[in-house]
């Protein structure tokens, strides 16, 4: 592959792998990924709205072909379910879970509960620009979670992330996933080592007189991986938190990434869009997943009759 990942086997099998990787970073570092290889599902762009979230974590329980993914307390929280064993599911959350929506902190609470109750590495949450609002301290739009958030709220984004728990890119079988993408390919390890870097450089600011976006964006703009565009925040130079889809070729290296809205999940050669739920911009489609299985990649889709349907993207 021209991304320097190696293709499953045309048995399905995963390719043998030299050196230690992270859970952070990759499928493949899972400890028995080789023998019991999990399969991917990703949504991105929730956007503070809960009940589309939810809908979409329990569209594998809704399908004749899959194992549950979460199941529902009496007091209509979702828990991790995973499969029969825990570990039939990488969950990763391509972020903007964040803002719009009155119930990002719903959401947020959820993901967190999640990635408690799984297995290590089992649930995956990515940074996307409406995370990277939160971590600079929001941008003057009073009614989103990002400029609502106190100040203990906001450390708990900086802790995430270094803890690794709120990332950038993560590698799938063959895909990348990331917010946005990158033309080139996203490097999960090289992205993620440098998200943490730029993110821990400003995390001795939050509360203090310092405390100004101008401040993060400055050094968010230090590394490519969070910076906007020069002549467009989604312009062609942007980093894998802004990126625009247009920007992206068909012949980039395989991506999942959100970040621009579609009324279904789209595939452009290598690259697929994920951002669908539907209040982001009151355009139909519903809810889904996208589900990549070694050598094969699919989409979970919420019908509106509210039945789950498997198609090929």
């Amino acid at each position: 592959m021209e991304d320097g990942r190696d293709p499953p086997g045309e048995d399905g099998e995963l390719p043998d792998r030299d050196g230690e990787r992270s859970a952070r970073d990759t499928v493949f570092a899972l400890a028995d990924a080789a023998s019991y290889p999990p399969t991917v599902v990703s949504l991105s762009d929730v956007h503070g709205y809960y009940r589309a979230f939810e809908s979409a974590l329990s569209l594998p329980g809704d399908h004749p072909e899959f194992a549950p993914l979460v199941e529902r307390d009496a007091d209509g929280d979702l828990h991790w379910v995973g499969g029969a064993d825990g570990r039939e599911y990488v969950l990763v959350c391509n972020g903007d879970l964040v803002d719009r929506g009155g119930a990002s902190e719903r959401v947020v609470e959820t993901v967190r509960r999640l990635r408690r109750e799984a297995p290590d590495g089992h649930v995956r949450y990515h940074c996307g620009n409406h995370e990277g609002f939160v971590l600079a301290g929001g941008i003057g739009v009073a009614d989103w979670y990002c400029d609502r958030v106190d100040d203990a709220a906001r450390r708990s984004f900086f802790d995430a992330v270094a803890a690794g728990d709120l990332s950038l890119a993560y590698d799938g079988y063959e895909y990348a996933y990331s917010h946005a993408g990158a033309v080139d390919g996203v490097d999960p390890a090289c992205a993620n080592d440098a998200f943490e870097r730029v993110v821990a450089s400003v995390a001795d600011v939050v509360g203090t007189d310092a405390d100004a976006y101008g401040h993060f964006e400055r050094a968010f703009d230090d590394e490519w991986v969070t910076t906007a565009g020069s002549d467009h925040p989604k312009g062609a130079d942007a980093g894998p938190l802004w990126l625009g889809w247009q920007h992206l070729p068909a012949n980039a290296p395989p991506q999942v990434v959100g970040h621009t809205t579609h009324e279904r999940v789209t595939r452009k050669g290598n690259v697929v869009c994920e951002d669908v739920v539907r209040e982001n911009a009151g355009r139909p489609g519903g809810e889904a997943l996208t589900v990549e299985t070694p050598g094969a990649f699919a989409v979970l889709e919420r019908e509106r009759d509210g039945s789950a349907t498997l198609r090929d993207v």
